[in-house]
């Protein structure tokens, strides 16, 4: 359950009570003795105790109607451990079970377990509820995944429980039919059974669509029984050969039918088993609904309504219709002849600036002008009017020609996935490729296209267009001279019924004839009429249609492949085989070169290759594979729940339902074949009618496929994500250290089917010999066996199943023993010893060293390195991971230290396990030294980046502007990817302004030398080269365009003398175009034999993000240790050779991690202060995909910044804001993020603004001062991308790049004058950051003050002595803000961005203005100087003084302040702190800090502990308190704090005590939360402790600023009443905390109004039944009481 302030709003409160109050006082008024008023008085006083239940205050228990108790016994069976109750619609039902504690019913599941009854020895439990929906009675406590339970839904008992008036019971007793409900413990009386709904027929009948071929029904929830007839069933190959059962053929033509016999379904599919189209139904859809309300036995119709859609029918003759359907009132597409009209209407199309109309007629380009359309308002309409060609095609609306917003015509009903379709009937155009002098066949016939869709040849004859002596026509052929001049021939084209096309003629030089078989393993892919190929020239213009098939034919290999021929004018092919005339289903890319230029050319490609072969491939079937994803949901509810995935291999696009698979809730994920492991990644979503994304169940999730299993079985927990990945299916796993091996069995096809326990007593395996039955093991879903006493030797093993012999199918190995062949199993005992070393003796925490680990084979054998299975050492010394993992490939991994370590010797322990299960260890020291800076020096997580594109940056030598004579230097509108002068000598030219920016590391794009030829984009006809330095051609030489070895050195040199850093791009994942035979030259085996660099179809895994090509450039063979030897050493030579101080690595997810390893290994041998920053697309601090703090990367590009930055400057800072938090406690010095804005890569985020966000370019142009603001004063590095810094933007449109335009130096010196600049914002920012470096590198995050709907944001940045509030205004206006500080009253705190000061107010708040976001919208508040703060016991001072320890990821700092100075308007003074509050974080469960705190502390101070591992708090702490005059807070969370005085601890603390508590839900019924509320919003809280503290406590919680002022009433639950009982009021603060005092915890409501509830309820606890005498009694006793009290003073005083 999601933690958090939960507001619940109640019904208004009644007046009855405030009505008699107010009549009694005033007849009290009008007596006019006093005895009369003494009297009187008394009777009112009297009154009043009697009315107070009625009142509903004050310390009387407020009494919510109850429903009566209903006592469920069981009758627990024999075999059963200990029943446990649970129930679904929790909200709804209480549940007593006296004092009995939860028991664990799933795995890591615990519910309520029943209570016993002595006398009968039946179990029991007590329910109140009117609503319950279901319930289980579960055994408990048996350890097993999947124990025994009986289950109750729709049926009598739950129809009682929830009817019963009073208090009643039932009973689940045993019989001669297993168990019923009683309603009576000897079994007198049955519970009457629920009756059944009677079961009916639903007929329903289906119009096939013209494109199906093969209906398939897939049903899922409810009963329905489906009879079809005997038709069988058809295999989805889009989804992944699922069988479902096919719909039979009916009598009417093209109609099919099916049966459904019961009373309710949750939904359907009907699907084309052939093409995967299909028409769904869910359980929130018109149509479901309507079929599940038919109760007599019925007949449904879904046939084509005529325009090209389909609707639902109550009859054959479309009389009526089975649900309402609403009509467009529009007509769009209305089609006249070629005249194509689209209409979207002006309300669909939102504030659009533009509609365009991509589809297959224009190439799907989004932002063509041609197919744009044009707003009427008059009419509330964008309307366009077209010319198109005869045909089919697919297509969209595009909002301002981006894919970002699209949609499918709303006014038809012809789709194609989620695309409209669109049908031009007539004759289609045609073309043909014809060379000079030879005569050329023309197509004896063209597509004629009907208007329902269907197509068909018609013979055609032509003409020509225009007459010409050069051309002659014979027949359908066609000679042209070679003296003709045109480009193209023009014809026309006419079938047998007159119509006529188009049809072109192209003009070439040369053509290839190209035969092209295809051999698809889905077998209805294997005609002409379902594929064809989708060809064009790489690199070349696209294709425009789909070239058929027109055979089949039977070749030497026995199969029959599909045939194709085709002329073409171009050598290198790209083909797609896809489904014919539509993208269905499509294949990978296969690229063909043909070098030779062959005129004849004959191709062979398969389903699931990438090659293009050249003879006869063998044919390897792929493998049908799964990931099955249990889903866990307590209560049931599994309807609408689905899978959605992006990367199974089968679309980007994939949604699976839930599925009952033999009693589990199943989605069953189809996922490609693949050579290589696959990271399944994956949402849980909840989808209706309305919206497929109506809810999701956490974020995203990852299950791993390894390329050798089949069926990978996964357990989704709700609310918890994946929880359980059951064990891999292998043969064996070796025990070495229990000399043991497991044997183990799994047959994939009955485990995809849950039915693996069918084989149950029917699996042996046999060893050597000797045959032993194996158990099932139903946990982890296999067969076991377990051999022990074993010793080294060789074990000869094979199963029987079902009485046949099997092999080990994941045991390539295989020897004979005794005559039959067996898998062989290899074991044995190494005897050696393991030595630990370092390349370094000592290191700082901003070292790196490399840990390498020496097996020494002793007296008996030793170990390949193929037999190390694992490598792990403990860094915990290092404040790192316990189990840092060393490839075993190297023997050595790259280390790093916390900068929380203490300086002194610490102990590595290192393990290493063999495959055979034995493990051994060693250990080794390293001397942690304190970190020394040389002035100007800094932290690499102090690192402010500045990202170069160095060739759009500054010409700094215009001689190497064409320094290759190739003409690649051109900065026209055409160049916008060919080089731009920018180099080494132009950096150094700037490395003042950089210096004086702020900056203090400068990364430069790749300096290798790149390819020089020209990749030419023939669409826009621009000219494309490597200026980018991504395309290399040479690692060993320096691009030229860039200068020469000594203008390198010569900017390092002058870098490191401003004590600035380089930053080099390097790229180890691929080379440019066209470099394949340099690179496949270098390298040599020891037999002189070639070894290949580059990745060729022999080793590419098609699709894989590492085994496959990236934009088809060529891609190094990583995987080979020579080749990752050759690119290490290259690149570990330039940084020694240069002194360079950084890397940023390119493309880090297709490279192997342990590519990655050796290289940080090279360079930690050479430079050990050397880091990289590493791109891994998509990365982000809850996702690091294991590249940091496990020996490769130091720091990732954060590439969810850049969304933050968009999200927040938008409106979303709450949302974004809680990441950030997260974020920051994620990032430590050895785990960098570094925070982009914009880069090369992408949109620039000011483009983004305008063209996503909708906003006017002004307004982001401001807002990206606020993003840069977020940017800088985020933990992490930023990375400024150049050009940001002055407002430049563009697209990431290749190949006009206007994301990296020149650096435009004039614009600077225009904004250097003007002090409202964006560059003067960056400037003073960058300012800030480098005075306060630790505090934004590594202090702590915490909001101070946050409004969405006004816009602002200020947060709290502390570390050490220093906090900072940062204050951030997205709106157009100022904002003054009401910020509440940890400083005391009277200190001054200075805006370091603007100079301007305020005082802190006596109740410590600030009042500031926040600017507007055209002024920089910024504030940067820190303590200007320090007052003696007033005396004050109780209140939390979030003040450090720098005497604290740090957690983990380096939240807090060890000394002192910062020495750093900030110049202009942003110097500050050095705070004194006369008052010391000592900040404390605990990582771990170590409390040994807090204690030495305490101890070092004076009378008076305040320590501050911030809780990051636990809340549950050792006795000895307390006991260190103890007596002590001094404020110790508990920080448990961002929203609650405990505030502990020594003075106030006065008995013996024995036992831990847990500070611990929920916010926002509790155990207390709901429906007693809402009478006690009665109008008022409420607060649940629930402490984890349950008891006496033996001290008071002060709880401060943040409830929001929206309650300041309002009394926060505090209400105790009692659990033995069942009632609430009156605690304490308190006023909300202004910054919306609210303190309370606790001796105990239990679980309270707190109750916000305008009223102290104590006024009129009275301060003493007690807990009166609503029956209860004591008011009466208390009456009587006051008016005794008044008697007594007249009759005395009348004795005395006789004129009283």
């Amino acid at each position: 359950m999601k933690r958090g302030i939960v507001i619940e709003s109640h019904a208004s409160r009644g007046e009855k009570g405030e009505g008699r109050m107010r009549k009694l006082m005033k007849s009290f008024q009008k007596r006019q003795s006093i005895a009369s008023r003494v009297l009187c008085f008394l009777l009112v006083l009297a009154m009043v105790v009697t009315m107070v239940p009625t009142l509903g205050g004050g310390n009387s228990t407020v009494q919510a109607a109850e429903n009566p108790t209903v006592r469920l016994y069981f009758e627990k069976p024999d075999d059963w451990n200990i029943p446990a109750f649970n129930y679904w619609n929790e909200s709804d039902v209480e549940v007593d079970n006296g004092d009995a504690e939860k028991v664990e019913v799933w795995t890591s599941q615990s519910r309520p377990a029943m209570l016993k009854d002595e006398s009968t020895g039946y179990y029991y439990i007590d329910i109140r509820t009117n609503s319950i929906s279901g319930f289980q009675i579960v055994n408990g406590g048996t350890g097993v995944g999947n124990p025994a339970e009986k289950k109750f839904e729709n049926c009598a008992i739950i129809d009682a429980i929830n009817s019963a008036t009073s208090d009643t019971s039932f009973y689940l007793l045993k019989n001669d039919n297993g168990m019923s409900w009683y309603l009576d413990k000897d079994k007198n009386q049955v519970l009457p059974e629920k009756e059944k709904a009677a079961a009916h027929k639903v007929i329903i009948y289906f119009e096939k669509p013209e494109n199906w071929k093969t209906p398939v029904i897939n049903l899922w929830g409810g009963d329905f029984v489906l009879d079809n007839q005997g038709a069988g069933d058809a295999s989805i190959a889009a989804w992944g050969n699922q069988d479902k059962p096919k719909l039979a053929v009916s009598e009417a033509e093209n109609i099919y039918t099916v049966t459904l016999t019961g009373t309710t379904m949750t939904g359907f599919q009907l699907v084309d088993a052939d093409t995967g189209a299909e028409k769904q139904f869910d359980g929130q859809s018109e149509e479901v609904k309507a079929i599940n309300a038919i109760t007599t036995d019925t007949s449904i119709y879904y046939l084509s309504d005529g325009n090209g859609g389909m609707k639902w029918y109550k009859d054959a003759n479309k009389s009526g219709t089975l649900i309402e359907y609403k009509e467009a009132g529009y007509v769009s597409p209305e089609v006249n002849g070629r005249n194509v009209t689209f209409r979207v209407p002006t309300d669909k199309a939102g504030n659009a600036e533009a509609v365009t109309v991509p589809g297959g007629m224009n190439g799907w380009k989004v932002d063509s002008s041609d197919y744009e359309l044009k707003k009427d308002e008059a009419a509330g309409m964008w309307v366009g009017t077209f010319t198109i060609a005869p045909g089919k095609y697919e297509y969209k609306f595009a909002i301002n020609k981006s894919w970002d917003v699209s949609f499918a015509d709303p006014a038809n009903n012809r789709v194609s996935g989620e695309n409209s379709l669109l049908i031009v009937p007539g004759l289609a155009d045609g073309k043909a490729d014809a060379m000079k002098g030879i005569e050329t066949a023309l197509p004896e016939k063209l597509t004629l296209w009907s208007e329902d869709g269907t197509s068909s040849e018609t013979p055609v004859t032509y003409s020509l267009k225009t007459a010409n002596k050069d051309i002659t026509l014979n027949g359908n052929s066609i000679i042209i001279g070679k003296s003709y001049a045109g480009q193209t021939v023009e014809l026309t084209a006419e079938a047998e019924n007159g119509q006529t096309s188009d049809f072109v003629v192209n003009v070439t030089e040369k053509l290839y004839t190209y035969t092209i078989y295809y051999y698809d393993f889905d077998k209805t892919h294997m005609s002409e009429n379902a594929s064809d190929l989708w060809i064009w020239e790489k690199n070349g213009a696209g294709a425009t249609e789909g070239t058929p098939f027109t055979a089949t034919e039977t070749l030497s290999d026995g199969n029959e492949w599909l045939r194709a021929e085709i002329k073409l004018p171009y050598t290198d092919l790209q083909i797609i085989p896809r489904s014919k005339d539509e993208w269905k289903w499509e294949k990978d890319t296969i690229s063909y070169s043909n070098s030779a230029g062959t005129e004849n050319v004959t191709l062979y490609i398969v389903s699931n290759s990438k090659q293009a072969y050249t003879e006869i491939p063998e044919l390897v079937a792929p493998r049908s594979r799964y990931v099955m994803i249990e889903y866990d949901r307590p209560a049931k509810d599994y309807t609408g729940w689905n899978i959605y995935t992006w990367n199974s291999g089968f679309g980007s696009d994939v949604s699976v339902a839930f599925a009952d698979i033999n009693g589990k809730m199943v989605a069953k994920i189809p996922v490609k074949d693949s050579k290589a492991d696959l990271k399944l990644s994956f949402c849980m979503r909840h989808s209706t009618a309305a919206d497929e994304w109506e809810s999701k169940d956490g974020g995203d999730h990852y299950v791993t496929i390894p390329a050798d299993q089949s069926v990978v079985k996964a357990v989704f927990t709700q609310g918890e994500g994946i929880t359980r990945v059951l064990p891999y299916n292998t043969g064996f796993e070796r025990d070495g250290a229990n000399n043991a091996i497991h044997f183990y069995y799994r047959n994939d096809e009955l485990a995809a089917e849950n039915n693996l326990a069918s084989l149950e007593g029917n699996v042996c395996i046999v060893i050597n010999g000797q045959t032993y039955a194996m158990a099932y093991d139903a946990e982890n879903d296999r067969f076991v066996y377990n051999l022990t006493d074993v010793s080294t030797g060789d074990y000869y093993y094979y199963y029987v199943v079902d009485g046949t012999g099997e092999l080990d199918a994941f045991n390539s190995e295989k020897a004979d023993y005794s005559g039959q062949e067996c898998s062989v199993c290899h074991f044995k005992k190494a005897n050696v010893s393991v030595e630990a070393s370092l390349s370094q003796y000592a290191m700082d925490y901003n070292d790196n060293n490399v840990l390498s680990v020496k097996l020494t084979a002793k007296d008996g054998e030793g170990l390949e390195t193929s037999e190390i299975a694992a490598i792990t050492a403990d860094l915990s010394e290092l404040g790192l991971n316990r189990e840092f993992a060393i490839d075993p490939t190297l023997m050595e991994g790259t280390i790093s230290c916390l900068n929380t370590v203490a300086a002194g010797v610490k102990n590595i322990p290192v393990t290493v396990k063999d495959i055979y299960g034995n493990v051994y260890t060693t250990a080794t020291n390293v001397t942690v030294t304190e970190r020394k800076k040389s002035a100007g020096d800094f932290d690499w997580d102090e690192a402010v980046i500045y990202f170069a594109v160095t060739d759009r940056f500054f010409d700094g030598d215009a001689s190497n502007n064409d320094a290759y004579g190739v003409g690649d230097y051109n900065v026209s509108e055409k160049g916008g990817s060919s080089y731009h002068g920018g180099d080494f000598a132009g950096l150094n030219q700037k490395l003042d302004y950089l210096k004086d920016l702020g900056v203090n590391t400068i990364w430069i794009t790749p300096i290798v030398e790149n390819i020089t030829e020209d990749q030419h984009d023939n669409e826009t006809d621009t000219a494309t080269y490597g200026y980018h330095g991504y395309w290399a051609s040479d690692f060993t030489k320096l691009n030229k365009h860039l200068g020469t070895e000594q203008q390198f050195k010569a900017l390092l040199d002058a870098a490191h003398s401003k004590g600035m850093k380089i930053m080099v791009d390097v790229v180890l994942n691929h080379a440019g175009y066209g470099t394949e035979d340099y690179f496949n030259s270098i390298l040599t085996d020891a037999d002189g034999n070639s070894i290949s660099m580059i990745r060729d179809s022999s080793n590419t895994i098609s699709g894989d993000d590492k085994y496959d090509s990236l934009s088809d450039l060529p891609d190094f063979v990583t995987e080979n240790k020579a080749v990752t030897d050759q690119l290490v050493t290259w690149q570990t030579e330039w940084m020694s050779k240069y002194n360079i101080d950084y890397y940023r690595v390119d493309t880090v997810k297709h490279v192997e991690t342990t590519t990655w390893a050796a290289f940080k290994n090279s360079l930690t041998k050479v430079n050990p202060d050397f880091k990289m920053i590493g791109e891994y697309s998509g990365a982000g601090y809850a996702n690091n995909a294991g590249e940091l703090g496990t020996g490769t990367m130091d720091a990732l590009l954060d590439f969810d910044f850049n969304d933050f930055a968009q999200n927040f400057v938008t409106g979303n800072i709450s949302s974004v804001e809680n990441s950030l938090q997260k974020r920051n406690n994620a990032i430590n010095n050895t785990s960098v993020m570094g925070s982009f804005l914009s880069s090369h890569d992408e949109d620039t985020l000011q483009y983004k603004l305008v063209n996503e966000s909708k906003i006017s370019e002004e307004e982001a142009y401001n807002l990206m001062k606020v993003a840069a603001t977020l940017q800088i004063t985020a933990k992490g590095q930023p990375v400024l991308y150049y050009g940001e810094e002055i407002g430049q933007g563009g697209a990431n449109n290749w190949p006009l790049q206007t994301n990296r335009r020149d650096f435009d130096w004039t614009e600077l010196e225009k904004q250097k004058a003007d002090s409202n600049s964006i560059y003067n914002h960056y400037k003073t920012m960058l300012a800030i950051r480098n005075a306060y470096t630790d505090v934004f590198a590594r202090g702590n995050r915490s909001t101070v003050a946050v409004s969405d709907a006004d816009g602002y944001e200020v947060i709290s940045r502390s570390y050490g002595n220093n906090t900072l509030y940062v204050g951030m205004n997205v709106k157009e206006a100022e904002k003054e803000v009401v910020i509440p500080v940890a400083e005391s009253a009277g200190t001054v705190l200075k805006n370091l961005y603007d100079g301007k000061t305020y005082t802190v107010s006596a109740d410590q708040n600030v009042s500031v203005t926040i600017p507007a976001a055209k002024d920089g919208g910024t504030i940067v508040l820190t303590a200007e100087t320090k007052t003696e703060p007033a005396p004050d016991n109780t209140t939390d001072d979030k003040k450090p003084d720098g005497k604290t320890t740090e957690d983990h990821n380096g939240n807090q700092q060890t000394s002192g302040n910062n020495s750093s100075q900030v110049n202009s308007a942003v110097q500050t003074t050095p705070k004194q702190e006369e008052q010391a509050v000592a900040e404390v974080t605990v990582q771990e469960e170590s409390f040994a800090n807090v204690i030495e705190a305490v101890n070092k502390a004076k009378t008076g101070s305040k320590i501050r502990v911030n809780l990051l591992k636990t809340t549950k708090i050792p006795a000895n702490v307390f006991e260190s308190i103890k007596g002590k005059d001094m404020n110790v807070t508990f920080k448990v969370s961002d929203q609650a704090s405990w505030i502990i005085n020594g003075k106030d601890i006065t008995g013996n603390v024995t036992a831990p005590i847990d500070l611990g508590l929920v916010v926002g839900t509790s155990d207390i019924p709901k429906q007693k939360v809402t009478a006690l509320a009665d109008g008022n919003e409420t607060i649940q809280l629930s402490l984890n402790y349950d008891g006496v503290f033996g001290f008071e406590g002060i709880l401060r919680l943040s409830v929001g600023t929206d309650y300041s002022g309002k009394i926060a009433n505090l209400y105790y639950y009692n659990e033995t009443t069942g009632k609430f009982e009156y605690y304490q009021a308190v006023q909300v603060k202004e910054d919306g905390t609210v303190d309370f005092k606790f001796s105990h915890a239990s679980d309270y409501v707190i109750v916000l109004n305008d009223t102290d509830m104590s006024q009129t309820t009275g301060s003493v606890i007690a807990s009166p039944k609503t029956s209860d005498n004591t008011p009466i009694a208390a009456a009587v006793i006051l008016l005794l009481f008044g008697c007594a009290l007249m009759g005395t003073a009348y004795r005395k005083n006789k004129h009283f």
